[in-house]
């Protein structure tokens, strides 16, 4: 190695560093702002969910913390966070609550979002401040292209923290005429003013979410506004290099570690609390939830760990330059897959354990509700483990991740 290949490898190091140094400081910052409203933000829960969607103070508490600029690229004025480094803070957050936590992530996710526009558009859409986004994966759009971009139609469901976004992000089909044109589908950012909201969100849990149905009628989508999520970013900040595929499993991870650990802090609480019947032990007292308790709570840092090791080898990749490769997608994936499932078998067992408590309205049932609502997401179907170990066993090579879907695999 040539001393010019050295200082070479020096100066990468020296700035991985830097980018490393300045993530943390960020993630300290973020995690203070959100400790500093956290209590103000739990009063909110139980209004958010009578309306069906964030309180205006709910919204503006948790914009205010400046999470929603964590992953956004510093060219466009953000933090260009590492992905680990927003996950404590997501994570954090969803603790509080799991609806306002499913919000977070939404607003965090902004920034990669924003990095698949060029920066001219993306500069135009920040004018008035960091936007909020909602999106749909389903390809249940049709557009048809017309000069200068396209006419758009389609109805969704499920449609994110739609009630709170400003733009939506709709996945569609190309045709022309009545025939579908042999091309994958793109996303067409359509303004909020555009949709059509419905209702449809008579759900067990996350309530206050306000992820309803929409509908979009022939709007016109300017060409800069369309979205191909196999292309490459047009940034090189750590979060935009992964692509949408990072970001959707980075969008779930620090909400479904969030909830795991709310769960097992109300059941620490409940189990110190005296019996009802005058006597009678707590149930912290007792031998066999001791060791139900013991389990629970190592599973749930045996899956939060498994997270982190891997977020730390795709922040290393990323601040390589490079963007994550199939395999630790996978990985990830696969850890996501663990961490929702750790995050069922504790939602049910506190809500088991916690007898009475958990008929009546309060923060344990919600907690149990959101829990395993948000594990009835797509992406933490446990059906995908079959698709996850194809890959781990040698999937084609020219297999690629597209959402929960390992495309051109057998």
């Amino acid at each position: 190695m040539t001393t010019s290949d050295q200082l070479a490898i020096s100066a990468d190091n020296e700035q991985s560093l830097s980018i490393a140094a300045a993530s943390g400081a960020h993630r300290d910052r973020l995690l203070d702002a959100v400790e500093e409203v956290a209590a103000e933000l739990e009063a909110e829960a139980q209004a958010c969910e009578a309306l069906g969607k964030l309180t205006d103070r709910a919204l503006e508490l948790l914009r205010g913390t400046g999470v929603g600029w964590g992953w956004v690229p510093e060219e466009l004025g953000g933090f260009g966070m590492l992905p680990s480094d927003v996950y404590p803070v997501l994570e954090r957050i969803a603790r509080i609550d799991g609806s306002i936590g499913w919000i977070a992530t939404i607003v965090a996710s902004s920034g990669p979002l924003l990095a698949n526009l060029d920066q001219d558009t993306a500069k135009v859409l920040l004018a008035d401040g960091l936007p909020m986004f909602a999106a749909s994966g389903a390809p249940t759009g049709r557009a048809v292209a017309v000069d200068g971009g396209f006419r758009f139609s389609g109805s969704y469901q499920y449609s994110s923290g739609g009630l709170h976004a400003d733009y939506v992000f709709c996945m569609g089909l190309l045709f022309d005429g009545d025939a579908p044109v042999p091309v994958p589908p793109s996303l067409y950012l359509i303004p909020s003013s555009a949709v059509t909201h419905g209702g449809n969100w008579d759900t067990l849990g996350l309530r206050g979410t306000g992820s309803v149905d929409f509908t979009v009628e022939d709007y016109f989508v300017p060409a800069e506004h369309v979205v191909n999520p196999l292309a490459e970013p047009n940034s090189a900040t750590p979060a935009a290099l992964g692509g949408n595929f990072l970001l959707i499993h980075l969008m779930h991870i620090g909400w479904a570690s969030g909830m795991v650990r709310r769960m097992l802090d109300e059941v620490v609480e409940h189990a110190q609390r005296p019996s009802s019947r005058p006597g009678a032990p707590t149930k912290a007292e007792n031998p066999a939830f001791r060791r139900e308790y013991a389990e629970h709570e190592t599973a749930a840092k045996a899956a939060r760990a498994l997270v982190v090791s891997v977020l730390a080898d795709i922040d290393a990749t990323l601040l390589r330059g490079e963007s994550p490769s199939r395999r630790q997608i996978t990985e990830l994936f696969g850890a996501s897959q663990n961490l929702h499932e750790t995050a069922r078998q504790t939602a049910l067992w506190g809500f088991t354990v916690c007898g009475g408590a958990s008929l009546r309205a309060g923060v344990i049932q919600r907690v149990f509700r959101d829990t395993l609502s948000g594990c009835q997401h797509l992406i933490a179907d446990p059906n995908h483990l079959s698709t996850i170990g194809h890959e781990l066993l040698a999937a084609p090579p020219e297999s690629f991740w597209i959402g929960p879907i390992l495309a051109g695999a057998e």
